[in-house]
């Protein structure tokens, strides 16, 4: 089976890591592919290490001319379910289309179509699942996104904890982008902690266009960290003491996956698929609003309970541990089985059909 992954996202966030978690995952198993992306993404490169064909293109409506062959398609954000809709009705390839934000699709005739026109719909969560049901009114199934296993180096750590002082660290993984991400509420939540705990650090690892606005919050307090983008992003995790994630907006939340599968206490906004992770605070410690009061009381609640910390990260490495590469792999090859046999199956009937 031949299959045709489309991302034709920009940059590299947590949709494109899990699209390179699936590509790994089916390499593994000998799984012929090929990798449809925007000129020069960093998917590409990051892709170059395992047998996959790469088609670039700079647009959804351009590379048609040159199919890659595909059994079946799978798309991996919004854009390219339009390119995969346009091989649909030039050859009738069957696609899938997993949807990985809470967002609402477009109202649009044409987007309504591409989405009734796919083979299956996805979620990365039951709440995107949901979501996406409702606005479409076709079944919508559930596949969660998987851990990325990053690596952690010991070395790294100890210098990373050198680094900060030694003191308790509160840290964050993602895009400096406050709608989306809601780093407002962890400064201000942190400013309200370090007068009774001075030696606290908050860590901030990324980049994003709000980074002055929330530098401003800082208010040039030294123990706020903006330490940019960071390749080594296991080790920056693991080096952490709180793993602290107060998005307004999450179609899961694969960081928190990640730092759960790094044994890194949690705590997480109780939003849209997050609390899918969490649980009800048997894997980590929720927060039901973005009120930096609640936040502050939060993060003063795990540091003060060994017995907390040690029961929710054991939880959260065994839930981190069931949801890895393979078992995400596993589950994704199931469905584009599916697929295929009923494309075959339907294919077959409507020939006896039209021979009868």
């Amino acid at each position: 089976m031949r299959i045709t992954h489309v991302n034709l996202a920009r940059g590299f966030r947590g949709g494109e890591r899990q699209t390179l978690n699936l590509m790994e995952g089916l390499a593994a198993l000998g799984v012929e592919q090929t990798l449809v992306c925007r000129n020069g993404a960093e998917l590409k490169r990051r892709v170059a290490h395992f047998n996959v064909k790469v088609q670039e293109i700079s647009h959804p409506l351009l590379g048609h001319l040159n199919p890659p062959g595909a059994d079946i398609i799978h798309v991996h954000e919004a854009r390219g379910a339009y390119w995969a809709a346009i091989e649909h009705m030039l050859r009738h390839i069957p696609y899938i289309i997993t949807r990985r934000i809470p967002n609402p699709i477009s109202d649009s005739a044409v987007t309504a179509s591409v989405y009734r026109n796919a083979d299956k719909l996805l979620g990365v969560s039951q709440h995107v699942a949901q979501r996406l049901s409702q606005k479409t009114g076709l079944p919508v199934g559930a596949i969660l996104s998987s851990t990325s296993t990053l690596p952690a180096n010991p070395d790294q750590v100890r210098e990373i904890r050198a680094r900060f002082g030694g003191g308790p660290i509160i840290g964050h993984v993602g895009a400096l982008h406050d709608h989306h991400k809601g780093q407002s509420v962890l400064i201000q939540a942190f400013l309200r902690l370090v007068p009774d705990v001075p030696n606290a650090q908050l860590v901030l690892v990324g980049e994003g266009p709000d980074r002055a606005q929330f530098e401003a919050l800082a208010n040039g307090d030294p123990r706020i960290h903006f330490v940019g983008f960071q390749n080594d992003i296991g080790s920056w995790t693991a080096a952490m003491d709180l793993f602290c994630f107060p998005s307004r907006e999450e179609g899961l939340g694969s960081s928190v996956l990640d730092a759960m599968a790094l044994k890194v206490p949690v705590i997480a906004a109780k939003v849209d698929g997050l609390p899918e992770l969490i649980g009800n605070d048997e894997r980590g410690l929720g927060v039901d609003n973005h009120d930096p009061a609640a936040w502050e009381g939060a993060i003063r609640r795990m540091l003060d309970d060994a017995a907390m910390r040690a029961n929710a990260v054991q939880a959260a490495s065994r839930f981190a541990a069931e949801n890895g590469i393979e078992a995400m792999t596993r589950s994704y090859l199931n469905v584009y089985e599916n697929v295929w046999a009923s494309r075959h199956f339907h294919d077959a009937s409507h020939a006896v059909g039209v021979q009868n």
